[in-house]
């Protein structure tokens, strides 16, 4: 994994590539052909809190994994690859200890209740205009954070674009129960 800083007036992000395989042990739930996310960077923003805590990536979907070619990024595709950057994401800050209302976590308890334990309880997608899927850009970051004794809640966003003018967004709660 690379850092590098920026520093811009009154605030400093650290930026760090994602390790492949970090990359690839996050997304061996998936079928080979379903691994859409190919490169990810954090990026961490002093003074913000959780909001500062960023993931962009790199997607390809080459074919989708369950429907003839449609042209188009769509709304399943858009679930799929937002889990599969919302995993690498927490999987990254339980590892570094980003989230302290995850602290419950540690990197081995994430891998092994990855699926089981990280729960969308609400998902809402929007399509501006249409995104090429064979190649697209994401950005997944948190809203807020609330933890109960059972569960955390996470409200998180996430946007997908082209190299075009292909756009999505959208906003998504996570569920993360205890382990």
């Amino acid at each position: 994994m690379s850092t590098a800083e920026i520093s811009r007036p009154l605030e400093k992000i650290r930026i760090s590539d994602i390790d492949d395989g970090f990359l690839r042990r996050v997304l061996k739930p998936y079928r080979s052909h379903t691994c859409y996310l190919k490169r990810s960077s954090f990026h961490q923003q002093d003074n913000l809190d959780v909001r500062g805590l960023v993931m962009n990536g790199e997607f390809a979907i080459a074919e989708s994994c369950y429907i003839d070619d449609t042209g188009h990024f769509n709304a399943v595709e858009y679930n799929i690859c937002y889990n599969q950057i919302a995993y690498v994401h927490l999987g990254h800050c339980i590892e570094n200890g980003f989230i302290p209302e995850l602290s419950d976590y540690d990197t081995e308890a994430f891998f092994e209740k990855q699926l089981s334990n990280f729960l969308i309880a609400k998902l809402e997608s929007s399509f501006q205009t249409q995104l090429n899927a064979k190649h697209f850009y994401g950005t997944f970051g948190i809203s807020s954070i609330k933890k109960t004794s059972r569960c955390t809640f996470i409200k998180t966003y996430c946007h997908f674009y082209d190299d075009g003018n292909g756009r999505s967004k959208g906003e998504v709660t996570l569920a993360v129960l205890a382990p």
